[in-house]
């Protein structure tokens, strides 16, 4: 059987998740994680012992050159994914990368073409449309069992950015891009609406906002290996990044939306929720009960749609966790080597959410409404 041969970019918190994943996928026997690259030289060596990966380089330039690979999953912050991403394609390699695709559509356009011209295969790490009652919520929409869609909404609440001595690289922009909370876990619920919808954003209008414009910082400097020069700083940070994020959103078929992405609501851990209202029913899911979906029709009691990995509509109790992560490496994987129908977001659809993000700036600048 044919095995992948694996490199990870970046061994942050993303990164030590996406390496369980692959880990756990090598066990089926077609993959295999050879090599990892981060400069924390001491961290590198850590997790090759803790994870038996057999090697590592401090310089991803070196790991590309050297390392026998087939596939590489970029992990790195925003603002390096563009040359890393480029890197990776112009090397001949599929890639994973993590979202966003890239801070400027220009760079995404252009990574999008190399992929295209090297005929490589690409996958964006937007994870939550990978629950399997969320792929068969598709297939019902797609079908037309909820009539024609109305609209979609929901929102997206953290709160680990929610104190003023809550500091990360991701509220400074030159580390993260100019979008923060939009893009980074706002572009998770609108890849969901797109996908559950089959229809792209086409306008919108955008209120940003930053409650907490300065910031204690109490690290050395950005969690990330990818990122040079980064060195102690003043206690004292300026945020030129969104805390929070309102939107009102056309689709391209007529359906209409509204989303609230917020860092800084209390007691919210990952509160993700997407809700869809048809003709004939409506839909509600949330992160907090993932493989469980609420339906609902007039005059009819409240129903459930549940579901591990079936690819029907019967109501099913669903036994396990499912990891939505796993689900989707192994489906890119699986793409590659068995030409498996693709569920995952490829480089041309995180294209058009890099896209969905600059309208909403351009949107919160000119205060007015913004055709994508």
């Amino acid at each position: 059987m044919k095995k992948l041969r694996i490199g990870i970019i970046g061994i942050g918190r993303i990164g030590l998740a996406q390496l369980e994943a692959v880990k756990a996928i090598e066990r089926a026997g077609y993959a295999e994680l050879v090599a990892i690259s981060t400069r924390d030289e001491a961290k590198a060596r850590s997790v090759c012992t803790q994870f038996h990966v057999p090697a590592y380089f401090t310089d991803y330039r070196a790991m590309l050159a050297e390392a026998d690979l087939d596939l590489v999953h970029n992990c790195t912050p925003n603002v390096v994914h563009y040359e890393i991403n480029r890197d990776i394609l112009a090397s001949g390699r599929h890639v994973l990368s993590e979202k966003p695709l890239t801070v400027d559509s220009t760079q995404s356009g252009e990574l999008v073409a190399l992929a295209q011209e090297r005929h490589l295969k690409t996958a964006v790490n937007f994870v939550y449309r990978h629950y399997p009652v969320v792929q068969q919520l598709r297939k019902l929409i797609a079908a037309g069992w909820f009539g024609e869609i109305y609209a979609v909404h929901g929102s997206y609440l953290q709160d680990w950015l929610a104190l003023e001595d809550d500091y990360d690289w991701r509220v400074e922009s030159r580390y993260c891009g100019p979008s923060r909370a939009f893009a980074d876990i706002g572009s998770h619920w609108i890849d969901m609406a797109q996908f559950l919808l089959g229809q792209n954003v086409s306008g919108l209008i955008a209120d940003f906002a930053t409650f907490i414009p300065t910031r204690v910082k109490s690290t050395s400097g950005p969690d990330s290996s990818a990122i040079s020069g980064s060195s102690a700083a003043s206690s004292s940070v300026e945020v030129d990044t969104e805390d929070y994020a309102g939107l009102l959103l056309e689709f391209e078929r007529g359906a209409r939306g509204g989303l609230v992405v917020s860092q800084v609501s209390a007691g919210q851990k990952s509160g993700l929720s997407i809700e869809v209202d048809g003709s004939k029913a409506s839909a509600r899911w949330s992160r907090g009960q993932p493989n469980l979906v609420l339906i609902g029709r007039r005059g009819e009691p409240e129903q459930t749609l549940q579901g591990v990995g079936t690819n029907d509509a019967a109501y099913l109790s669903a036994s396990q966790p499912v990891s939505a992560q796993k689900a989707l490496i192994d489906n890119f994987y699986r793409s590659i080597l068995f030409g498996e129908t693709p569920a995952y977001a490829d480089f041309e659809q995180g294209h058009r959410i890099v896209r969905v993000v600059e309208a909403a700036l351009e949107s919160q600048r000119r205060r007015a409404w913004v055709t994508v």
